[in-house]
């Protein structure tokens, strides 16, 4: 385990802490904020109403005067008092007999000519001094009030950094603890690999010296194994033989036994001959997998473009394509050779295209395709949209041999029942994996590799 593992997995976990927490922090001090800004408001928004009853009180006056009015407000407060179209009739912080330009395009008035009220923090062009602005919409005026954005209405203003100081604190507390789990999980890491590398160690250098009783007791072990794997394998295939010897000799016997007509005796013979045909398949696929397991050295691998291959198999199949309706789009690019064996590639799309024409069901596409190559290997897919396989605890066994998603399917539909071991059996020898799925769209989808030529 390199040390760096350690850094890597704390700078990863620290990365995560230190976004989830500037996330929180921008969104907390937003809110707080927004909160103050809110109260602040309100505060601004009673100051307007004030001056509004006093003037309504006082509009039968000629000359409004302002000073009872000042008396009860802020002594920092600054009042305007604007009409509709933005001329300034009063300020108290003013010379208004001195030309004051319009003040209709000022922030604060423009959002409370459309909502009623409107704030705004900025410089004022008239004393040059910053304001936190609130302007209210009253009939045929606006009152606006504002407060000078000094310290004090900042430290109102700004988030509390209570909540900031104690989220750090948590942060860093949460890194070093971050930091303390790498190590200890490195540590662990390293003992288990140290571990296993002594294991190995001493299976590949002591074995000669175990006890002969121990020796023994193993050797029986995997002797035992090795005996129920080959009896499962021996069940398995003369359960498979004696289904089509069984159908043969059933319908032979017909014909000899009794008078038949011709008819009848013909439609008997074509009926041995098809379980004639499953027989030599099955045969013929208990052949390879033997020769790819027991004899791998006998095949030659060369660089094999795969995409005449693929065309081969199309022909070869063409007939029973067309009975069931079944289209073959092939993108995979044409000049693309892959290390591998001739006729082992060919049965690899042989049998995954007699699977679809077998179980798929009619009117389905099949797609095949290169969606991926990276280093030495090429990725490949093959899908098709019919039927698939409804209950996904079986894909995991269709590579098996012999297995059936249900009894007596492969038997009916034609097929050896070894077609899927065998596409497996030959991607492991060339290399690659494979690997099979369903599509959400319906039908399976083959994930396997092989190794560019």
């Amino acid at each position: 385990m390199k040390q760096t593992y350690t850094w890597k997995l704390t700078f990863s976990f620290c990365l995560i802490l230190v976004l989830f927490s500037a996330g929180i922090i921008l969104c907390e001090q937003y809110q707080e904020k927004k909160y103050k800004t809110e109260a602040m408001e309100d505060r601004l928004d009673d100051y307007t109403e004030i001056i509004h009853k006093y003037i309504r009180m006082h509009s039968g006056e000629p000359v409004l005067d302002m000073e009872d009015l000042l008396s009860v407000l802020p002594a920092h407060l600054r009042f305007t008092w604007i009409d509709n179209s933005g001329k300034v009739l009063y300020d108290n912080q003013l010379n208004i007999n001195s030309p004051v330009e319009s003040h209709a395009d000022r922030p604060e008035i423009r959002e409370a000519a459309k909502t009623g009220k409107g704030s705004d923090i900025r410089v004022s062009a008239s004393t040059t001094k910053e304001y936190l602005y609130y302007a209210k919409h009253l009939g045929n005026r606006y009152i606006r009030v504002a407060l000078p954005y000094d310290i004090e209405v900042k430290h109102f203003l700004n988030p509390d950094n209570v909540f900031l100081y104690y989220l750090l604190l948590l942060l860093s507390f949460s890194i070093l603890f971050m930091y303390y789990t790498a190590v200890r999980f490195g540590k662990t890491i390293r003992q288990l690999r140290d571990y296993s590398n002594a294991i190995t160690h001493n299976l590949s250098v002591h074995t000669p010296h175990f006890p002969d009783d121990e020796i023994g007791e193993i050797s029986k072990h995997i002797a035992e194994d090795h005996r129920h794997l080959k009896q499962e394998l021996t069940g398995n295939i003369a359960h498979e033989l004696r289904t089509p010897v069984t159908g043969i000799r059933g319908y032979l016997e017909t014909i000899l036994y009794n008078h038949l007509d011709r008819k009848k005796e013909h439609e008997f013979v074509g009926k041995a001959y098809e379980q004639i045909l499953t027989l030599s398949e099955l045969i013929r696929d208990m052949s390879l997998l033997s020769k790819i397991n027991e004899s791998p050295g006998s095949f030659q691998l060369k660089p094999i473009i795969l995409q005449p291959i693929i065309e081969k198999v199309t022909t070869d199949l063409d007939e029973a394509l067309r009975e069931k309706n079944i289209v073959i789009f092939s993108t995979v690019p044409s000049g693309l050779a892959v290390l591998g064996n001739e006729n082992l590639l060919y049965s690899v799309f042989r049998n995954l295209i007699d699977n679809v024409i077998n179980y798929a069901g009619e009117n389905t596409t099949i797609q095949i395709r290169q969606y991926d190559q990276e280093g030495k290997f090429a990725f490949f897919s093959f899908s098709d949209n019919g039927t698939g396989i409804k209950d996904e605890r079986h894909l995991p066994r269709l590579f098996e041999r012999f297995y059936r998603v249900e009894e007596g399917r492969s038997r009916d539909t034609g097929g050896s029942g070894l077609g899927l071991s065998i596409v497996k059996n030959v991607i492991i020898f060339h290399g690659g994996t494979i690997s099979v799925k369903n599509l959400d769209t319906g039908g399976l989808e083959f994930l396997f590799s092989l190794q560019v030529g």
